[in-house]
């Protein structure tokens, strides 16, 4: 019964902004956009030539400040009857199907010739998608 006191005691203090009011700081539950962009789409996808400068490929720009808007609910280019990412739906989302080699794509796996994204890439990228896709 102590142990558990001084844990709520803790808890409490550590919540406390210092003017009596406690702070509920938002914590992500999962992998962030940000976290993604600078993780996995600048370093291995917004590559001049691939998706970032003059041309991207499929019109989609990758680079920092320019993905979010290319890629959430915008019709892929290759099957427009999906969504690039389509927030909540992974299992839909043409971005995930690119880079896992769904059979339902046409052309080639992301990124191109390899090397391809890990499982943990991959599903970082799902719950995100799945998470609802927020810009954060």
């Amino acid at each position: 019964m102590r142990a558990a006191s001084v844990i709520v005691l803790l808890l409490a203090a550590t919540g406390c902004g210092g003017d009596g009011v406690v702070l509920n700081p938002v914590v992500p539950s999962g992998p962030t956009f940000s976290s993604l962009q600078q993780g996995i789409f600048t370093p291995k996808c917004a590559i001049d030539g691939c998706h970032a400068g003059a041309a991207p490929q499929q019109g989609m720009d990758l680079s920092e400040g320019k993905a979010y808007a290319h890629i959430v609910r915008v019709p892929a280019t290759e099957l427009p009857e999906f969504l690039r990412v389509d927030p909540g739906h992974s299992a839909d989302s043409y971005v995930v199907m690119k880079v896992s080699g769904d059979p339902r794509i046409s052309g080639e796996r992301m990124p191109f010739g390899g090397p391809y994204l890990t499982i943990a890439e991959i599903d970082a990228i799902r719950q995100w998608i799945d998470a609802g896709a927020p810009n954060n």
